[in-house]
């Protein structure tokens, strides 16, 4: 193959146990490949496609890339220097860019991020009344992208009602429902804010990775990339004012109904919360095989092993089977062969190597 291609540095590889994605980070889609092929695709240079020695794999390989506009042609390897490699550094001023608040929330806590620029707020509410109206009020005053709402319970009488209510706060992006077993559709959109309704309970949804809560596009590739999606720049502020670092962590850094602002900024400025918030996911056990790992906003609290971070609650989706818990032949890692520890990761590959195979076995 004489042609010459680069890839669209926008379209960017990332390797997993079994097979990698190709992140297509603008236009929010991802295509698997094999491993074989990010190999050849991981480059920033003209992509030596001579690599495939299969020519039939290489001419299929060559014309999906270009079909989906993953690489483009060019005449000469000069032409290269006329486009920049992506520059995947994080640049973000704010050390707090996100808050997880209740819908009573003692208000003190919004005079100490009043002088501050949140990229969102989420709001979590037992229901839409007038605590949760008196907070977007207070809301609708700070520097804020957008807010959430998690409602735990949907009411279906005073939907329509409180929908239209709702709509009158300019800041709400999404809107989610639990507990909702009424609703047919999953998702409406009404003046420029979804409508996501779920049947399960808060609770389970707030530990649980599920696709749904797959993000991918530009922001949050490089901060996936660079820091913790979920943690960095979060702060968490339980039903009674305790200060955490998200929805599932015990440990209190405080309460701020005894903080001063000074106080509050600095406890939220320390090294020691901000420590969650700058792991990498290729410093975390089972997390660094994931293909996922660069678009997925994973709650659960990590714990520092001998080496990496590991978890001792399981993610929803196996690396090493490529299965999602809810999809037909999915094992936990126990029982495929993979243990994880404070000491490490281990892997009975025999074992692992049957279970693979029994998973995708026509």
């Amino acid at each position: 193959m004489n042609k010459l291609f680069l890839r669209n540095q926008l379209c960017i590889p990332v390797k997993g146990y079994n097979r990698a994605i190709i992140y297509d980070i603008i236009r929010k889609d991802y295509f698997f490949i094999p491993n074989a092929h990010y190999a050849v695709l991981d480059t920033n240079d003209v992509i030596n496609f001579n690599k495939i020695t299969d020519r039939e794999e290489k001419e299929e390989l060559v014309d999906f890339l270009l079909k989906e506009e993953i690489i483009f042609e060019i005449t000469d390897r000069e032409e290269k220097n006329r486009f920049k490699s992506f520059n995947r550094n994080l640049e973000q001023p704010n050390l707090l860019t996100n808050a997880i608040v209740h819908s009573d929330t003692d208000p003190v806590f919004f005079d100490f991020i009043k002088d501050e620029y949140l990229l969102n707020v989420s709001v979590i509410a037992p229901r839409i009344d007038d605590h949760l109206f008196a907070l977007l009020a207070k809301i609708d005053t700070l520097e804020i992208d957008s807010v959430y709402l998690y409602i735990e319970n949907f009411d279906q009488e005073s939907y329509e009602t409180t929908r239209q209510l709702i709509c009158n706060h300019r800041l709400i992006f999404s809107v989610n429902f639990f507990n909702s077993t009424s609703q047919t559709e999953t998702t409406q959109l009404h003046q420029n804010v979804y409508f996501n309704f779920f049947e399960e309970e808060f609770a389970t949804y707030k530990t649980k990775l599920t696709t749904d809560k797959l993000s991918l596009n530009n922001e949050h590739f490089l901060e996936a990339y660079n820091v913790h999606s979920y943690y960095y720049g979060k702060v968490y502020i339980d039903r009674e004012g305790n200060i955490k670092n998200g929805l599932n962590n015990t440990y209190s850094f405080g309460n701020v109904k005894l903080l001063t602002k000074d106080l509050f900024l600095n406890t939220i400025h320390s090294d020691k919360f901000r420590e969650l918030g700058n792991i990498n996911k290729n410093n975390t056990l089972v997390c660094s095989d994931c293909e996922f790992r660069y678009m997925c906003v994973d709650s659960r609290v990590p714990v520092k092993g001998d080496k990496k971070w590991y978890h001792q609650a399981e993610c929803a989706y196996n690396p090493y089977l490529s299965k999602w818990d809810y999809e037909e032949n999915y094992i936990n890692l126990k029982d495929s062969g993979v243990a994880i520890s404070a000491t490490g990761c281990v892997i009975d590959q025999q074992k692992l190597s049957n279970h693979f195979n029994m998973a995708w076995s026509v």
